[in-house]
């Protein structure tokens, strides 16, 4: 999950260097609000459409966005109980 890490704190970091505490502030937050949203996708995803496939096909036609993919496999095995690969 290296991918939500690096958008948050390059995102505090470029807000610090271009408005100071007030934009690594602002920044920060805008930053974790996207990975929110990315988390809150993927959970909506596998709510409303995962449900209705078959829970192997669910998982493997899953939309993976990239640098998201270990955030959205985890929202995905815990939603998609079944047809998850085991860790």
């Amino acid at each position: 999950m290296i991918g939500p890490l690096l958008i948050v704190i390059g995102a505090t970091v470029a807000g610090a260097l271009t408005a100071g505490w007030a934009g690594a502030l602002a920044a920060g937050f805008t930053g974790l609000f996207l990975v929110g949203a990315v988390a809150a996708g993927a959970a909506l995803w596998a709510t409303r459409i995962g449900t209705m496939l078959d829970p192997g096909d669910a998982w493997e036609v899953a939309p993976r966005p990239p640098l998201f993919g270990g955030l959205v496999d985890a929202v995905y095995r815990r939603t998609l109980e079944t047809g998850a690969p085991q860790e």
